[in-house]
């Protein structure tokens, strides 16, 4: 149940955020998937945990849970200064990090992305991306709607 787990996932991000950003649900389908439970956790507060940790304090960071042709989206979006476009294609690879300048104590291991991606594909989905500078980033997970 994604409703359930998107609701369980911004619970905890409030509590992570320590009052610097908002975390709010926007939209609120709920979908049945088959899957791991505590992977999809992991995925989606790695993707909530990149948006604390790379926008600035005062921003908003909204879950989101829509069903759509047969998937499952589930949408982690902020309002932050956005992601450079020659930066996109990237993302999702292992160790690959927007700053380079950033070290690991200060910007992660360049993982959380690529453990994403690998989550979303083991449960038959997949995560795209899409960013604008100055007007934030959307990640959308699609999974597959459990079947009857």
């Amino acid at each position: 149940a994604l409703g359930t787990l998107v609701l369980d996932v911004q619970q905890q991000a409030v509590r992570l955020a320590r009052g610097s950003h908002q975390v709010v649900i926007g939209s609120a389908d709920d979908a049945l998937v088959e899957g791991d439970r505590d992977r999809l956790k992991q995925l989606l507060l790695n993707l909530v945990a990149n948006a604390l940790r790379h926008t600035p304090p005062g921003t908003t960071v909204t879950l989101g849970l829509a069903r759509e042709d047969g998937t499952a989206v589930i949408t982690v979006a902020d309002d932050g200064p956005g992601i450079p476009a020659q930066d996109l294609p990237n993302l999702f690879d292992r160790f690959y990090r927007v700053d380079k300048a950033r070290s690991r104590a200060h910007g992660g291991s360049g993982l959380g992305l690529a453990i994403v991606r690998s989550i979303a594909e083991s449960h038959g989905g997949s995560v795209s991306v899409t960013s604008r500078l100055g007007a934030g980033t959307t990640f959308a997970v699609q999974l597959p709607l459990a079947t009857a």
